[in-house]
């Protein structure tokens, strides 16, 4: 099994450019992260812990989209 994390964090920036991510996609990105640490024995500890930051920051994205959907939703 290779390591293709380079590509993916590249692949990451390239999405970042100009955008932020949405909290679905955090979620997604958490997701993977955790599949990789179940098969990444070496590395499966720092990979659960990427994940959890992951899916904190995925609800507070959410939280910010709540709040901008709720002003919008009053304007």
């Amino acid at each position: 099994m290779g390591n293709s994390a380079p590509e993916r964090s590249s692949l990451i920036r390239e999405r970042l450019k100009g955008k932020i991510l949405t909290s679905a996609e955090c979620l997604e990105i958490a997701d993977r992260k955790m599949g990789e640490a179940v098969a990444d024995r070496r590395h499966g500890k720092e990979l659960r812990a990427t994940a959890q930051a992951w899916l904190v920051l995925a609800e507070r994205i959410a939280q910010t989209e709540a709040i901008e959907a709720l002003q919008a939703k009053g304007k």
